[in-house]
């Protein structure tokens, strides 16, 4: 079982910022709900804030592919339309969007 940790930042609207905090237990059905058998999806932890939401998640690698490819893979089903998380974009690493204080830098 490996960890492969990814960010969603929420769509920027013309308005400004899009939607605030994600709803933390949508988002993690929406995740179960898009992921294979063939992906082995073990287990999600999901952290959500103003800025956007940061997973872990679990896969264990299959021949042909890494257990990042599956935990990519999983997260563009569950962003693709008609997805009320539709818009929202994957930053893989970890970028602490969802950590209180976590403000992404501005430049000036």
């Amino acid at each position: 079982m490996e960890l492969t940790l990814v960010s969603l930042v929420p769509p920027v609207t013309v308005t400004g910022p899009g939607p605030g905090p994600a709803d933390d237990g949508r988002l993690l059905r929406l995740l179960w709900g898009a992921a294979r058998p063939a992906e082995r999806l073990e287990h999600i932890s999901v952290r959500s804030g103003p800025h956007g939401v940061d997973l872990g998640l679990f896969t264990v690698a299959t021949p042909g592919t890494t257990a990042a490819e599956a935990a990519l893979a999983v997260c563009r089903r569950a962003l693709a339309p008609p997805s009320p998380f539709h818009g929202w974009h994957l930053a893989a690493g970890p970028t602490g969007l969802a950590r209180p204080g976590a403000i992404p830098p501005t430049t000036t």
